[in-house]
């Protein structure tokens, strides 16, 4: 027979298992000497061995005494059978990890960082966001339930791929004073990396958009919304109704917002 610590180097376990699996009633020796010592005999390590690879599994103690005193063999495949799908979602959990963060490294930076700027006109491409449901209001708790719901269904890793995010706020002549009480939608890039089909889409249109950078702070916000509200009058152009409000930093600081923001409309 085997001492405890020699048959623990067989099984390829430790004491401290042996003992515990002892004292829960799952697995004991076959001997327990007057002086406490504990005996195994070689007999014992094939049904250890099944033992082991069970918990390997993720099955639970309680679980595996059952299947151990079962004369039902069906009962250990249905077991098996949840295990293999746990498995097979973990497995899809991490393809979906790698395959947002191979998206992640593919992604160029996110744009000018720290610096504010006056409005001008650049093209964007066309580019689909997953965006939420339109807000209820505007205050941090209206924010901050929205953002939690909407990363919710499109899936935490979201936050990781380095994708656009932002706003979508109806705001007719970037008008200012309308902002502070606007509704908007909160956007995100739609990206490979898994699907949403409980979220909208919406397309940002390919065209000319004037655009400028603010802080991200109600004083600022404004103020480059009357910016961009002069320079579009003055130069006698015309702007959809539409504001994107877009992040230019991973790292949020407020309501959803980086420290730097990018508030843009197209020309129509």
């Amino acid at each position: 027979m085997l001492t405890i610590r020699k048959f623990a180097t067989l099984a390829g376990t430790t004491r401290r298992t042996l003992l515990f699996y002892d004292q829960v009633g799952l697995f004991s020796p076959v001997k327990v000497a007057d002086n406490g010592y504990r005996y195994y005999s070689y007999d014992q390590l094939y049904q250890l061995k099944f033992i082991l690879q069970l918990r390997q599994l993720g099955l639970a103690v309680n679980d595996i005494k059952d299947l151990l005193h079962t004369t039902q063999p069906e009962q250990l495949r249905h077991q098996l059978d949840d295990v293999f799908s746990h498995i097979e979602a973990e497995i899809n959990n991490l393809m979906l990890l790698k395959q947002t963060l191979a998206e992640r490294y593919q992604q160029p930076e996110l744009g000018p960082v720290g610096t504010l700027q006056t409005p001008r006109i650049v093209e964007r491409p066309a580019l689909t966001f997953w965006c939420s449901p339109e807000s209820v209001g505007c205050t941090d708790e209206d924010v901050s339930a929205l953002y939690q719901t909407f990363y919710d269904v499109i899936g935490p890793l979201k936050l990781l791929d380095k994708h656009e995010s932002g706003f979508l706020t109806f705001l007719p002549d970037c008008s200012a004073s309308a902002y502070p009480t606007a509704n908007f939608r909160i956007l995100k890039a739609a990206s490979l990396a898994g699907t949403s089909p409980l979220t909208p889409s919406i397309q940002r249109p390919a065209g000319r958009y004037v655009i400028a950078t603010a802080m991200n702070d109600m004083t600022s916000i404004l103020h480059t919304l009357d910016n961009l509200q002069k320079y579009v009058h003055n130069q006698g152009l015309t702007t959809d109704p539409h504001v994107w409000q877009l992040n230019l930093d991973e790292i949020l600081t407020s309501k959803a917002g980086s420290a730097y923001i990018s508030i843009e409309t197209q020309l129509i």
